[in-house]
């Protein structure tokens, strides 16, 4: 049975995946003429404004939406977690330290967000969720890796390495789409 710690990654990263897909599917909607702006779940006022944000050249700091790097994140770390589970309490520790290492990268990067974010004329009120989430779920596993015995037995590399590249598929899938769609005139940069 997971911990405490490891209950709060996993939702952490559920409420991640599912801001950032909004976010994403969002983004991409206003980018394919498919939605009007303004009309979004967090179009609040002229100032509270998600789309209004979506629209800006910091809402693809690295060429790439950031919602749509996110999410791909998100969505891989995930699956990373709850596969990791699966590979059993041995390889746990192994699978905090890895998850821990990225997360902390995800947590200096949501700096990085943060300071482009207040720079804008508008607030998306989804967005600093998501910077909230990556530090409750990087403290959570700092915390469950303390909790988290050596392992006993031998680790499986085929196991890991296959778990590595199923949980990052979902990045490169998502970000190789874009690419697609983005080269082939699909969506306007």
């Amino acid at each position: 049975m997971p911990s405490r710690a490891g209950r709060v990654i996993t939702i952490a990263l559920v409420l991640a995946v599912l801001n950032t897909g909004y976010l994403a599917w969002r983004y991409l909607n206003l980018k394919a003429g498919c939605a009007q702006p303004g009309t979004g779940l967090c179009s609040l006022t002229k100032f509270v404004d998600c789309d209004q944000v979506l629209s800006t050249r910091e809402a693809r700091a690295f060429f790439v939406p950031n919602a749509l790097l996110g999410h791909g994140f998100f969505v891989g770390a995930l699956i990373f977690w709850l596969g990791g589970q699966r590979l059993g309490p041995d390889h746990r520790r192994l699978v905090l330290r890895t998850l821990r290492f990225w997360l902390n990268v995800a947590t200096v990067m949501t700096l990085w967000f943060f300071f482009l974010l207040v720079q804008l004329p508008h607030l998306c009120p989804l967005c600093p969720w998501n910077h909230l989430l990556t530090w409750i779920a990087t403290g959570a596993a700092w915390v469950a890796l303390r909790q988290t015995d050596e392992p006993r037995a031998a680790l499986r590399p085929a196991a890991i390495v296959t778990l590595v590249l199923v949980s990052v598929a979902p990045l490169f899938a998502f970000l190789g789409a874009w690419w697609v769609a983005f080269n082939q005139g699909r969506l306007a940069p």
